[in-house]
């Protein structure tokens, strides 16, 4: 879709679209209030995270989200838009999209750390966006962020990991399979996580096992005091909600047990 003021337009002949329109699926009831609550906790939790909107015609609620590979442009006077190059983290690395899991084949959170170190040109920030990304993912409990999920994006001679997208609370829906797309530590089942696991991927992405453990609950915190903000008025969000503060107080719990009481383990 492309949107120029309060237009919304069906761009033809291969122009390029500012939006993406995620429409309400029956199977999973409330995904459009679902995915604008997680999307929008990511924004005020001040992670880089796509723009959402939930809007409703007539009778079907919809998802609006803008294309973070889109930039304005002006040419002689002329308003435009233009496609930023962008590579997920299974096209980076030339692993097949059809194995976006890493069960399958597809990268896990180590893999992903490395391609960050190798292209970006900012790469202490854009590791330190991927780590607060592979939390916040593990606290809302969206088991389904995989290799396809994950981006950099290509401005001129800049390379960056590309923001938040995709985010949604999987573990809402008890249908759904409850192993993450990455293996945190030896664990899948985000359940079965222990601040150990953590140890261990900060272990496997070269990154220091303090500044992991200590990151987790300061964004448990920092998520529970911007759902406190939130202004929440249909029940899936209220649900969603409270799934994920009851996630963030024991994964805190988790962390904060081994700071205290086996500070000589970090």
């Amino acid at each position: 879709m492309r949107i120029e003021g309060e237009e919304v337009l069906l761009p033809l002949g291969g122009a390029p679209r500012t939006h993406i329109l995620k429409p309400a699926v029956e199977r999973f009831a409330g995904v459009v209030f679902n995915e604008a609550l997680c999307m929008t906790l990511a924004a005020l939790m001040n992670l880089p995270a796509a723009k959402v909107e939930s809007r409703k015609v007539e009778d079907v609620e919809y998802l609006l989200v803008e294309s973070y590979d889109r930039k304005h442009v002006t040419i002689d006077g002329v308003r435009g838009v233009k496609r930023l190059h962008q590579e997920d983290f299974c096209q980076a690395p030339n692993i097949v999209s059809e194995l976006k899991y890493q069960k399958e084949g597809g990268p896990s959170f180590k893999q992903c750390f490395t391609l960050l170190r190798d292209v970006s040109t900012a790469p202490v920030i854009d590791l330190a966006n991927l780590l607060d990304a592979a939390i916040f993912n593990y606290l809302i409990g969206n088991n389904d962020a995989h290799g396809k999920n994950f981006s950099v994006l290509y401005r001129g001679k800049e390379i960056r990991r590309a923001p938040l997208y995709d985010a949604i609370s999987t573990t809402y829906y008890p249908e759904l399979n409850t192993d993450m797309a990455m293996r945190i530590g030896r664990e899948y089942s985000s359940d079965k996580v222990t601040p150990k696991d953590f140890e261990q991927l900060a272990g496997g992405a070269s990154l220091a096992k303090p500044l992991v453990c200590r990151r987790i609950p300061e964004l448990a915190t920092v998520a529970i005091e911007a759902l406190d903000k939130m202004n929440i008025t249909d029940n899936v969000s209220s649900e969603v909600a409270g799934l994920i503060r009851k996630r963030c107080v024991r994964a805190r719990g988790k962390i904060s047990h081994l700071v205290q009481y086996h500070p000589h383990q970090l």
